[in-house]
């Protein structure tokens, strides 16, 4: 799958969605990890653990056209409480906060505190973010996992009418996102992709010679 002009996550949706396929950005490498300076104490942490040198692998597929590809983002360790989130499309940089994890080119909350039933925050471009589950049970190819919490950030017409778009993520605890489903509505149609985790961690080093993880 190959994100182009006619598909939600080539327009600005969050960072999220950078995850599994189209970030903007530099392709150039992150600067190096710089010391071990302790993170800012956040609940939202839990949801989307940010540990250098982890990857995430999704599947991903097209709502309407069924077609199918894989996705994988790596994160990289900056200065202090800084990330950088990259893939094969470029980099994405967040920032730890007391308050949550904060979307640094965007201007605007990942997660954001309290994360309770209802709550809701500024989005990306003039989108709300609200959670709309805090008990979701999720089952992908990574594993079955309990207790994930669902956000919904939709950007709506001046008039309140249908939304233009859609992106639903799914953080689960310890793991980070497990399901996400993009969607956008234009000129009446409804275009949509969704991706689920296939795997996720530190990257497996294989030993070619013995044929085996080292």
């Amino acid at each position: 799958m190959r994100p182009s002009s006619s598909r939600p996550w080539a327009s600005p949706v969050p960072v999220l969605a950078c995850l599994v396929a189209s970030c903007a950005g530099s392709p150039n490498r992150a600067p190096a990890p710089v010391g071990d300076a302790k993170l800012p104490a956040s609940p939202a942490l839990r949801y989307l653990p940010l540990v250098d040198g982890n990857q995430w692998a999704y599947d991903a597929e097209d709502d309407d056209t069924g077609e199918k590809g894989m996705f994988v983002t790596r994160v990289h360790r900056l200065l202090g409480p800084k990330f950088s989130l990259m893939s094969t499309q470029g980099s994405h940089t967040l920032e730890v906060r007391a308050e949550g994890i904060f979307r640094v080119e965007s201007d605007a909350y990942l997660l954001k505190v309290p994360l309770s039933g209802g709550a809701e925050w500024p989005g990306e471009a003039g989108a709300v973010v609200r959670v709309g589950a805090l008990d979701r049970i999720v089952d992908v190819p990574a594993g079955k996992f309990v207790g994930c919490l669902e956000t919904i950030e939709e950007t709506r017409t001046k008039s309140g009418g249908d939304p233009l778009r859609r992106v639903t993520t799914t953080y689960c605890p310890d793991v980070g996102v497990a399901l996400l489903h993009a969607e956008a509505w234009r000129g009446g149609k409804h275009l949509g992709e969704h991706a689920t985790l296939r795997t996720f961690g530190k990257p497996v080093d294989f030993d070619v010679e013995r044929g085996r993880p080292r």
